[in-house]
């Protein structure tokens, strides 16, 4: 009963701050406002992904356009293209310079003469490629054009080696309906986290291990204020006290938790994966690792204002070494980073958001229960050894 009426007492002080409430629950959704929007084009998905048509300045030295080349003809008139190439005949390969200089043109192809018999005749097919101002019609109409004389080559090898008849063996089915050309996401399942997802997990991921500050606060303000002397003189035992102080910081943690996770979802769409019983499981050894922490720092500390400058330094270091501040090279995350709590944390959650398999998430798990136990050991024979008295 005595562990129950401090941790009521407990939520109660902590629930009538109104800089708890402000520091523990306002101020983690507007950082995370604010991160997602302002740097949504430098982290996460950029939005998405679309084509847009390049008009290609097809230059025929023969002057007779590119219809006179019957396999450019077939090529440039297939339906797939459509939607990539939009080919504009050009009478002179300088036409054509002038045109991508003034932005008229987004590419350039010169087809040199007799490019249909060279091909026929066993030569290599060959053409010639002007770029243009952009780098993303340079790509799109690159690729078109280098599959096509990749296509052609091919083609012409397989002809030589095996004979004509081996390219109507090799002839795709018309029947077939697949694309030639799709877009798509390189995260699994198509699915890719965004700049606002990003922030929520690394921002709840920082406000949990500053809950340690409130356990800080929370042991030597009896200290500071020399209520622990009159509280040690009734019939309460340390450990009682001890006790029901660290449950009332972690229940005012875990709803701390619960509010980031609702709200960002309601009010900015987090979508938070589709394994809540991990999401919840991972932040709750969260909370522990960082109640842990705090209650070793606050054990070997003279004073609650240094014991408090530790964990906020700890705090800060761990969230940019995990890059939960700034987008940090891979190289740097995952070999720094992961000397730190929050990154098994962070990359556990972000491969949720990515529904990735649950056997890509456990490894996660048992480092970050590996460290709770550690830290939690730690915290016992802290406590054993220093004790809580004033």
């Amino acid at each position: 009963m005595n562990t129950w009426t401090i941790m009521i007492y407990e939520l109660r002080r902590l629930f009538s701050s109104r800089s708890m409430i402000l520091n523990m629950f306002l101020l983690p959704l507007l950082l995370i406002f604010l991160l997602g929007a302002s740097l949504s084009g430098v982290v996460g998905d950029k939005g998405s992904t679309t084509i847009d048509v390049v008009r290609v300045a097809v230059v025929n030295l023969t002057g007779e356009g590119y219809e006179s080349s019957a396999m450019m003809d077939s090529f440039l008139k297939s339906t797939e293209l459509k939607d990539i190439i939009t080919p504009v005949m050009v009478g002179s390969r300088e036409a054509a310079e002038s045109g991508l200089r003034t932005g008229k043109y987004g590419y350039a192809v010169v087809v040199p003469p007799g490019f249909d018999s060279k091909v026929q005749s066993g030569e290599a097919a060959q053409l010639e490629f002007i770029l243009g101002q952009k780098s993303t019609d340079n790509r799109v109409a690159g690729t078109v054009f280098d599959n096509f004389l990749r296509n052609l080559n091919y083609k012409q090898s397989v002809a030589m080696t095996l004979g004509p008849e081996a390219l109507n063996v090799m002839a795709p089915s018309s029947t077939s309906n697949e694309p030639s050309v799709k877009l798509g996401e390189l995260s699994e399942g198509g699915y890719s986290y965004t700049s606002s997802q990003f922030y929520a997990v690394s921002m709840m991921l920082m406000f949990l291990l500053y809950s340690g500050l409130t356990v800080c606060t929370s042991l030597f303000n009896e200290k500071e204020n020399h209520t622990l002397f009159r509280i040690n003189s009734m019939p309460v035992k340390g450990s009682e006290l001890f006790i029901g102080k660290m449950l009332g910081v972690g229940v005012v943690s875990i709803v701390q938790c619960a509010a980031i996770i609702i709200l960002t979802n309601v009010l900015f769409g987090v979508n938070w994966g589709n394994r809540p019983g991990l999401l919840l499981l991972f932040c709750l050894l969260m909370i522990v690792a960082s109640m842990t922490l705090s209650i070793v720092i606050s054990m070997f500390s003279k004073t609650g204002a240094s014991a408090r400058s530790v964990v906020t330094v700890l705090t800060v270091s761990m969230t940019f070494i995990s890059g939960g501040m700034a987008p940090l090279p891979e190289s740097w995350v995952n070999s720094i980073g992961a000397f730190t709590i929050n990154h098994w944390a962070m990359q556990a959650i972000l491969k949720m958001m990515l529904h990735a398999d649950v056997s890509q998430i456990m490894p996660n798990l048992g480092v970050l229960s590996l460290i709770c136990l550690v830290l939690f050991s730690a915290a016992a024979i802290s406590y054993r050894k220093v004790g809580y008295h004033g």
